[in-house]
């Protein structure tokens, strides 16, 4: 609000300044037309209707017009860009526990944040429920320009279910989206030793001939690993296990607990690297630059893209001036060489990570539409949202 003022005054003494010379202008003209008529008589007579444009009044009014119209455009651009200044420490709230890929993402980038911005960047695990107690805490903190949310396509998911009574999609608003992970369906090495897997397609000979064998783990039944996993093997018989962390997950797998699991590249690339498990899917377009030997969905004929869209959130009442400023730093942040490695070494470099709030709000409703669909065909939509979403 107070730079708003000051940028009105900063107008107005402009203004000023422009209609003091300009009146000295016209009063430079009227003497130089009184001197024209002393030196051309009847001829100045008869190109009257060029004296304003020819007579040195005229063109000191045009460089007038002109200084007034750049001093303006400098003056709209530098209160453009200083529109919000971050003058205490930010917080973003994680709604999963410390550790996981998740957390990491979040962590890595608040620690640039914390440079381009000069500010501190706090980040606070409120885990629970899966997603909701971090959703319910940011929604009683003050909407101040200081509190925000990192999130996914599960918590749209929690929304449209009604596990919270925070209606998320009404309430809060996308800032910038950080990383576009792509999840992988994975083997542990005991499974694909003794069941002979080396690929997906030995996968899916080896359970028809024994359903309800082999067993499967994801974050979230209810979520979106639980989303990827029903696409990826609809018509497959194979037991599903719920777990509540990554390294629960994941420790359940290389200790043998459960023969498969979906979930994050990230999340387990140093059991692939270590040899403790085996990836036979990735669930992409095309087959990755990191794991060219793998099979990916689309040449599979599996229409299972969903890999968790991990981005800032922000309730709908922050000031708009501090949404603009976070996502312009989190652009700024997202060229960093520190933040390019970190995506390489986490495989998130193989899709765009970055997306502004425009473009990043089109994706979550284009998600959104999806994820109701496909809850209501599984007899588990609560929360409807259809009628509002636009279009893509």
């Amino acid at each position: 609000m107070k730079k708003s003022f000051i940028f009105i005054a900063v107008v107005v003494f402009l203004s000023m300044c422009f209609t003091a010379m300009a009146s000295a202008a016209g009063n430079f003209e009227r003497k130089s037309n009184v001197n024209d008529n002393w030196g051309v008589g009847v001829r100045h007579h008869e190109h009257k209707e060029h004296s304003d444009n020819n007579s040195s009044g005229g063109l000191l009014k045009k460089g007038l017009y002109l200084s007034l119209g750049v001093l303006l455009v400098i003056c709209c651009a530098s209160f453009a860009s200083a529109g919000w200044k971050f003058e205490n420490k930010i917080r973003i709230i994680c709604p999963w526990s410390a550790g996981g890929a998740s957390d990491e993402t979040v962590r890595n980038m608040a620690k640039l944040l914390n440079v381009i911005l000069n500010q501190e960047v706090e980040v606070i695990n409120v885990p629970g429920r899966e997603g909701c107690n971090a959703i319910e805490y940011v929604y009683k903190l003050e909407p101040d320009g200081y509190n925000f949310l990192l999130g996914t396509q599960s918590l749209f998911m929690q929304d449209i279910q009604a596990n919270t009574d925070v209606r998320f999609y009404e309430e809060f608003t996308p800032v910038a989206r950080v990383v576009h992970a792509i999840n992988v369906l994975t083997v542990s090495e005991k499974a694909a030793r003794e069941n002979n897997f080396k690929t997906f397609s030995d996968l899916l000979t080896y359970v028809e001939k024994n359903p309800f064998e082999i067993s499967v783990g994801m974050l979230t039944s209810t979520g979106l690993d639980g989303v990827a996993l029903k696409q990826t093997v609809e018509n497959l018989d194979i037991l599903k296990v719920a777990y509540h962390s990554d390294t629960d997950l994941s420790a359940a797998l290389v200790e043998g607990h459960i023969d498969l699991m979906i979930g994050g590249i990230s999340e387990i690339r140093d059991l692939i690297e270590d040899g403790e498990v085996i990836p036979l899917l990735t669930l992409s377009h095309k087959r990755l630059r990191r794991f060219p030997e793998v099979q990916c969905a689309a040449e599979m004929g599996i229409d299972s893209y969903m890999g968790p869209a991990r981005g800032i959130f922000a309730r709908k009442d922050t000031p708009q001036e501090a949404v603009d400023a976070l996502s312009e730093a989190i652009k700024k942040a997202s060229r960093d060489p520190a933040w390019m490695k970190f995506l390489a070494d986490n495989t998130y470099d193989e899709r765009v990570c970055f997306a502004d709030f425009r473009t990043y709000r089109k994706a979550c409703e284009e998600d959104y539409k999806m994820l109701s669909e496909f809850l209501k065909n599984e007899g588990l939509l609560k929360r409807s949202y259809m009628g509002i979403v636009k279009s893509a």
